[in-house]
């Protein structure tokens, strides 16, 4: 019998806390604001399903909904264009080369350890329709 409760808790209580994330998604920055076309964001695939939600939201509490959005809680909440070097524009969350919690420093990490991760512009910002 403790063998049988032993592994329901490692088995099924973790699912109980699971979150589930979006499938499909498009970043996009205020309109206005933003250079290039937004970007259609597969949520549970590319690669992105084996993460560890926290290696991009890492500010998440792992409960709730806040935290989830880099511009939650006024970390990236600078929209400018312009301002691409500060922490905390919405630019570097998603572009900061030398951070695995942006998606470019991610990506360039994956590509140098052999795996297949977009780091050009237009592969992930498509032309605009």
């Amino acid at each position: 019998m403790l063998v049988c409760a032993a592994l329901v808790g490692v088995f099924c209580l973790p699912a109980l806390w699971a979150v589930e994330a979006p499938k499909d998604m498009v970043l996009k920055l205020p309109e206005g604001t933003a250079t290039k076309a937004p970007v259609k964001f597969a949520h549970a695939g590319a690669g992105h399903k084996a993460l560890d939600c926290k290696a991009c939201h890492h500010n998440w509490d792992g409960k709730s909904d806040k935290g989830m959005k880099c511009s939650d809680k006024g970390c990236h909440d600078i929209f400018d264009p312009a301002n691409k070097s500060d922490v905390k524009s919405f630019y570097k969350a998603f572009h900061d080369m030398n951070s695995t919690k942006s998606c470019l420093g991610c990506h360039k990490k994956a590509k140098a350890d052999g795996k297949n991760a977009p780091i050009a512009c237009n592969a992930c910002h498509p032309a605009a329709q």
